[in-house]
């Protein structure tokens, strides 16, 4: 059984690379495919903290999956044992913090609305072993190995996910901007052109489980501060997230104002975007509170219809949640209500909001709807504060 090749990017964000000179496996080859050659479904659409959830049946009983464009297909290792799943395949990779990882290729289908899908290539793991993974993620990911089977449509605006064999069945299309959409080989992760300013060109996946309008690696950041595409700056400190392998180490963090961000010739002007070690750019799952975006793999094509004309960047408090065995402050920004209250990356909290914290599925889900408010508040072993989101500096 051949061993294939995994990049860990986050704690869904894969890619898959089989050596070149070999035969694809015969699980590429055998799916994923539709049960029928007509098939559309239109589901509702559940967002968290910008993570996408839609229900996926699964052995005969409703599943909560996170649709990730940025990843292949994955399932809890629990239930693909469960469920007696077809081990067709193993890989070993190394996460974004260089942590080695170890799993298996399993064949599953499973129905999405009333569309019977076969033979999807899945990955395993153990999303319900940890409390942050089973609350993130649930029983898996559909990812974009799917994509080549028809027409996938995110619209946001109306909280649904949308397939069709037939693209002039989906509306949203015939007055959308229409853009070329690149693959390069399995698993079909849907890549754009992107300008950041006249000399600075590049490509950028779209990625919804890239919580940002725009991640932009640190060689595209060099190539765009060269072509005088950078405006303001902030840098912040703390850990960027976690991975399957773990909470990534504490490192010096960096927010960016893009100043024309463009895909292809759609044009964003100002954009707030973080900094990304790797490549490639990331386009992420943001710009679906701007857009209703649709994705046909077959032609080549993806269509790009506004909605809302607001900013490309969000009022903050200036920090982010950790979550590594108890709910912590992850990154600081320079400059935020979190730096002027006195909060430091690593400060365990012991509230939000008036309720004790528990690092459990709920506890995790309560800490994440708060940081959706208006206002917050934090207590710690040795103070409290109270935060109120301040207009963005990068764009005011």
């Amino acid at each position: 059984m051949r061993t294939f090749s995994i990049f860990f990017l986050g704690f869904t964000l894969l890619a898959v690379s089989a050596l070149a000179e070999e035969a694809p496996p015969i699980w590429m080859k055998e799916g994923p495919n539709l049960t029928n050659r007509l098939a559309s479904f239109e589901i509702p659409i559940k967002v968290v903290a910008t993570k996408l959830y839609v229900e996926v049946e699964v052995g005969g009983k409703p599943r909560r999956f996170v649709v990730d464009t940025g990843s292949p297909s994955m399932i809890d290792t629990k239930l693909s044992k469960e469920l007696g799943l077809k081990v067709v395949g193993n890989n070993r990779g190394i996460d974004a913090h260089g942590v080695v990882i170890e799993s298996e290729i399993v064949q599953a289908s499973f129905r999405i609305g009333d569309v019977d899908f076969q033979k999807v290539p899945m990955i395993t793991a153990d999303f319900s072993a940890f409390e942050i993974t089973k609350s993130f993620i649930g029983d898996g990911v559909l990812g974009s190995e799917l994509f080549p089977l028809g027409v996938w449509q995110f619209d946001l605006q109306n909280a649904v996910l949308r397939f069709n064999t037939d693209l002039k069945k989906l509306s949203h299309v015939s007055n959308a901007m229409k853009l070329k959409l690149y693959q390069y080989g399995y698993p079909y992760m849907p890549i754009f052109d992107v300008k950041f300013a006249k000399r600075a060109h590049s490509k950028a996946m779209f990625d919804t489980g890239s919580p940002t309008f725009f991640a932009i690696s640190s060689a595209d950041l060099a190539g765009t501060r060269k072509a005088d595409g950078i405006g303001r700056t902030i840098s912040g400190y703390g850990s960027p997230g976690g991975s399957l392998g773990g909470q990534a180490p504490d490192a010096e963090q960096l927010q960016v104002e893009l100043k024309t961000l463009s895909i292809r010739n759609l044009k964003l002007g100002r954009v707030s975007a973080v900094r990304r070690e790797l490549s490639p750019s990331l386009i992420g799952a943001r710009l679906l509170e701007h857009f209703v975006v649709t994705l046909d793999s077959r032609s080549g094509d993806a269509y790009f219809k506004k909605y809302f004309n607001g900013p490309f960047a969000r009022p903050s408090f200036g920090f982010t949640l950790g979550f590594n065995n108890s709910i912590s402050i992850a990154v600081v920004w320079k400059k935020s209500p979190a730096e002027a209250t006195g909060l430091r990356p690593g400060m365990e909290l012991t509230s939000i909001n008036g309720v004790e914290i528990e690092f459990t599925s709920e506890g995790i889900r309560r800490a994440i709807a708060a940081m959706a408010g208006q206002e917050i508040d934090l207590a710690w072993k040795d103070g409290s504060a109270k935060l109120t989101r301040k207009t963005h500096i990068l764009l005011e």
